[in-house]
């Protein structure tokens, strides 16, 4: 299935709504560190139940993988997947379970006041469902860090807030999202300073880039520090996309599950991108993190995978939205 043509918005930017006369503390944290934790944004309840969705949703393929027998916890099980657990593909963004937790009152209201509007579109994104492999070497490339921003380096203002909605308790060595702490002030700054190492075709001029070992080194001298984020069943991360950050494999023995989810003033999407956005629904597409600045992720895994004939047989869901989750698509206006 085609990947949906890559979209961008019209130049405008936004200011968090941290200018109410008495604003959260998280929302505080955010403006000040470029990333917070807002505690239970859903009930610790519904988390796990999502989270109990996701193990249904990785034993539906019938690749071999019993959530009750350990030996079975081992790639060769599973749906394809990069990162050690990241699923971006076979349309999950659009499942039904994916659907209702992104219609959470508490967790759209949370960036609601972010941007100071409850009127909002949400990206198509996926799943992170990290099971730690045992046999794998702590060596292994798999714990590399990856440090990377969701955001041009040619676009230095603020921009975006991303999301992870938590799933299943994560503490320090259950893997997950790894901040570089204040980073995102000195974005403007870290690409002039670095201009030499701008490739020949320049930096990605689409929400992407990577970082390198010896950027966050001189963002370590101006005071930033890595921080591993930690919260439990319904906690929501949030952080700037000038903020650098990674996705940490487990390194403990306890699952990583949580949901990427990232929502955007409507008035902050161009008619381009609304277009786009539809035609990746009904094509049951997934797309990179930003609502309005976006592209498509192909269906099916590489052909050379377990999973890739199954993908090609697997129906396209059709999910039962409400009609909150039709305003949050596009399909109906607010």
């Amino acid at each position: 299935m085609a990947t949906t043509t890559a979209t961008t918005t019209t130049a405008s930017h936004f200011s968090m709504g941290a200018d109410a006369s008495d604003p959260p503390e998280w929302l505080n944290k955010l403006e000040k560190n470029g990333w917070t934790v807002v505690p239970e944004a859903i009930p610790k309840d519904k988390a796990l139940g999502y989270a109990d969705k996701g193990y249904e949703w990785l034993e539906s393929w019938n690749l071999g993988f019993d959530r009750k027998d350990p030996s079975t916890r081992k790639a060769a099980n599973l749906p394809w997947h990069i990162r050690g657990g990241l699923y971006n593909r076979y349309g999950i963004g659009h499942e039904q379970f994916v659907w209702d937790l992104k219609c959470e009152a508490g967790l759209i209201d949370k960036f609601a006041q972010v941007w100071k509007t409850d009127e909002l579109l949400v990206s198509f994104d996926g799943i992170n469902l990290s099971m730690p492999e045992q046999e794998r070497p702590k060596t292994d490339p798999l714990f590399a860090p990856w440090s990377h921003v969701d955001q041009s380096a040619y676009n230095p203002d603020f921009d975006c807030i991303q999301g992870i909605l938590n799933l299943l308790p994560n503490g320090p060595e259950d893997g997950g999202l790894m901040v570089l702490d204040g980073s995102s002030k000195y974005y403007a700054e870290l690409w002039e300073h670095f201009d030499y190492k701008k490739p020949e075709n320049g930096w990605n001029s689409w929400a992407f880039q990577l970082v390198d070992e010896e950027m966050c080194r001189w963002l370590e001298s101006k005071g930033c520090k890595w921080v591993k984020i930690c919260a439990q069943p319904g906690g929501l991360m949030l952080w700037d996309s000038r903020t650098i950050h990674y996705g940490a494999a487990p390194s403990s023995t306890n699952d990583r599950f949580a949901a990427y989810v990232c929502y955007k003033p409507v008035t902050a999407v161009s008619e381009e991108a609304k277009k786009a956005r539809l035609e990746a629904y009904a094509a049951r597409a997934n797309t990179t993190h930003d609502p309005a600045k976006f592209r498509g992720k192909e269906r099916l895994p590489p052909s050379d995978h377990a999973s890739y004939d199954i993908a090609i047989r697997r129906p396209l869901q059709n999910p039962v939205l409400s009609k909150r989750a039709k305003q949050l698509i596009g399909l109906e206006p607010y």
